[in-house]
């Protein structure tokens, strides 16, 4: 079955499959692309991670990784990439959770803002996932991966 949607209002997802995204960063061993962005082969290997331990339809899966992506783009912004620098992977957690559920225009992404206060709502309401820290703490380490 195709799933077709409108380009300025993509579906939401599951906090779950965004937190099996951001698992699958972890796994492909590119928390980098939260701070530099991602290219083509960043892209290539998030994707086969996911894939592999993804346990949905294929659409949904697809929106949630077009939902990652614009996640990582809005991160490059100074605002959000300052409050990421600063919180670390609360802030992570918090806005892979937010970002399942705030509206999305694929031309234009997460408004930066919307962001922000989603995020902030997020944290507020102590989202936290033991397992999902667990899986980022046995990873390699995030400033041995930004020092390379």
């Amino acid at each position: 079955m195709a799933i077709s949607f409108d380009q300025s209002d993509v579906p939401l997802v599951r906090s779950s499959d965004m937190t099996t995204a951001l698992r699958a960063v972890v796994e492909a061993g590119r928390a980098r692309v939260f701070f530099e962005g991602a290219d083509a082969s960043d892209r290539s290997l998030i994707e086969g991670a996911f894939w592999k331990s993804y346990q949905g339809e294929a659409a949904q899966g697809g929106i949630t990784l077009l939902r990652l992506w614009c996640l990582i783009d809005a991160l490059q912004t100074r605002r959000l990439n300052v409050r990421l620098l600063d919180r670390g992977f609360s802030f992570l957690d918090a806005a892979v959770i937010a970002a399942a559920d705030l509206r999305l225009n694929l031309e234009r992404g997460f408004a930066p803002q919307w962001l922000i206060w989603a995020v902030d709502r997020a944290e507020a309401q102590g989202v936290s996932h033991p397992q999902r820290r667990y899986e980022l703490s046995r990873s390699k380490p995030l400033q041995a991966e930004i020092a390379a």
